[in-house]
């Protein structure tokens, strides 16, 4: 089970615990906060989980951030802000965020749907992801 599922509360099917594809596609994604960047450990359609985290957040703090990643060749930067659910040194920082704007939302589900099967979408990320029209 990953760390955001264990602190978020959703359950991931057992096929899928080593999550080596979605960290080879996580790999160009990088994590901005306070002028420092960070590589993701796992992301979800409205979480994240960072490590290592060597910054000076702290549980329930409300942060900004700033989300870069690549899809289909080009540079897409989400501004954002969240809240830090865990941080561990031995865990990391584990944190949910607000949904953004629709079109920069659309294109970090298209991302997260790229990185991880269709399966995954149904665990943790489903629980913050944007209900059907």
């Amino acid at each position: 089970m990953s760390w955001l599922s264990k602190i978020i509360g959703g359950d991931k099917d057992a096929a899928h615990k080593d999550g080596k594809d979605a960290d080879a596609a996580l790999h160009g994604a990088r994590l901005l906060i306070d002028r420092h960047s960070y590589s993701l450990a796992e992301l979800g359609v409205r979480s994240f989980r960072v490590h290592p985290y060597e910054g000076e957040l702290i549980e329930k703090q409300n942060f900004a951030f700033t989300l870069v990643f690549t899809l289909g060749g080009e540079e897409i930067q989400i501004a954002g802000r969240g809240v830090v659910r865990q941080i561990t040194p031995k865990d990391g920082l584990v944190a949910q965020f607000n949904a953004p704007q629709p079109f920069l939302d659309r294109k970090l589900i298209d991302f997260v749907a790229h990185t991880r099967s269709p399966h995954h979408l149904s665990g943790p990320a489903a629980k913050h992801s944007r209900k059907p029209a």
